[in-house]
């Protein structure tokens, strides 16, 4: 009888126990994305762990449900997710690692009961508990966006691959780059024509806050598909804003410094082209240069190309130069590089000489001229590269 009594004492103890850190909580309500979860029995709270029954958490978190009644497992798996809570067991296994639990599954009044926050948060969700309330919210993570470094890090990649959308995708819908779609043009000229690889040899963040960042990037730009390219060494500082999502997106660009990496051989090669093509494009830059030693800003900007980025500032730059100068201009070399049906490159070295006006300082230019053939058969300058500079007489 005593050995019954002493049984009996041991089940209450257990049972008593179990009561104390592990009760039925039914003023506790979850809520999963928003929605509000019915389970047929309710949360049980045990020692700052809520348990709730496992189908219905599972189910609503998309994961497929399976029950190992030889080994007492639930499994749920979906969207790249496996976890594995065994009963009475501390650990679970999920996506293939062993995880310490607060609190091990249980089996009450006919269910399987799991932590609840070790499965919201397996799935990559969010676990929040308002006490006031007494609410458990499983909602979605945050997107953790790239930080600026690897965000325009792909965009050059983006560049490398000539992926033209995903360029256009990286440039903020607010950015002065897409005025007029010149900037678009340009890059897919670029892909069409060349096969460019860019290197990034330095970069850093300069400035950044939660909407704005200001990257320094020192990259190498080079041609490799054998047509002419300004290869260069470039110094930018790119001005990077969030969208309205959230996304890092390049606002503004600034060339900090520049280098062209150009053999000499490469500019003075004479080209292989048709004598009169040659000289219609020769006669361009000689007509430029005899304009400006004339002052007459008309027939300089006759020889620019309109739609030329620098259009508006050639025309204030060679106003304020003829009212404030007299240079005398002499060529010394004019060659053209390489031509195409639309498009030309000519090289040109240059000195100019001041006759009168404020301080200058007399030079010998050395410059790449892109020219673009225009509707009327005629061709105009449409960007000039100055590449090289050395002054004629040493400052005093």
């Amino acid at each position: 009888m005593k050995k019954w009594k002493l049984m009996l004492c041991a089940m209450l103890a257990g049972l008593l126990m179990m009561a104390w850190t592990a009760h039925a909580d039914g003023d506790i309500k979850v809520v999963i994305e928003g929605q509000e979860v019915q389970f047929d029995k309710s949360p049980v709270a045990d020692q700052g762990t809520t348990l709730v029954p496992f189908r219905a958490l599972f189910e609503r978190l998309g994961l497929e449900v399976e029950w190992d009644q030889a080994t007492k497992t639930v499994v749920g798996r979906g969207n790249g997710v496996s976890i594995k809570l065994q009963l009475d067991r501390n650990t679970a296994v999920i996506n293939g690692e062993e995880v310490e639990l607060a609190a091990a599954p249980r089996a009450m009044d006919g269910s399987t009961y799991v932590p609840l926050r070790v499965v919201g948060e397996a799935t990559g969700r969010v676990v929040g508990w308002d006490g006031a309330t007494r609410t458990i919210t499983i909602g979605e993570a945050p997107k953790k966006g790239v930080d600026p470094l690897t965000f325009y890090r792909a965009f050059v990649e983006a560049n490398n691959a000539e992926d033209l959308e995903a360029v256009m995708a990286a440039i903020h819908p607010q950015s002065p780059l897409l005025e007029g779609g010149l900037f678009e043009a340009e890059v897919a000229s670029g892909f069409e024509k060349l096969d460019v690889v860019t290197e990034i040899e330095q970069i850093e963040v300069l400035e950044e806050s939660d909407t704005e960042a200001v990257v320094r990037s020192v990259e190498k730009s080079v041609n490799t598909n054998g047509r002419f390219h300004m290869d260069n060494r470039a110094d930018l500082a790119l001005n990077l804003v969030k969208d309205e999502n959230g996304e890092w997106k390049i606002y503004a660009l600034q060339v900090l410094g520049i280098v062209y990496l150009l053999e000499e051989d490469a500019l003075t090669a004479e080209a292989d082209l048709d004598a009169d093509l040659k000289k219609a494009l020769e006669d361009v830059l000689v007509a430029n240069i005899e304009a400006s030693e004339a002052e007459d800003l008309e027939a300089a900007l006759a020889t620019i190309d309109p739609q030329s980025p620098a259009y508006a500032e050639t025309r204030n730059l060679l106003g304020t130069m003829f009212l404030a100068y007299d240079i005398d201009y002499e060529i010394e070399l004019v060659n053209v590089i390489e031509a195409s049906d639309t498009e030309a490159y000519v090289y040109t070295v240059q000195t100019a000489k001041k006759i009168d006006g404020p301080e200058f300082n007399d030079g010998r230019y050395k410059q790449v001229h892109r020219l673009h053939k225009q509707e009327d058969g005629s061709w105009k300058v449409y960007i000039s590269y100055t590449i090289g500079f050395e002054l004629l007489e040493p400052l005093q």
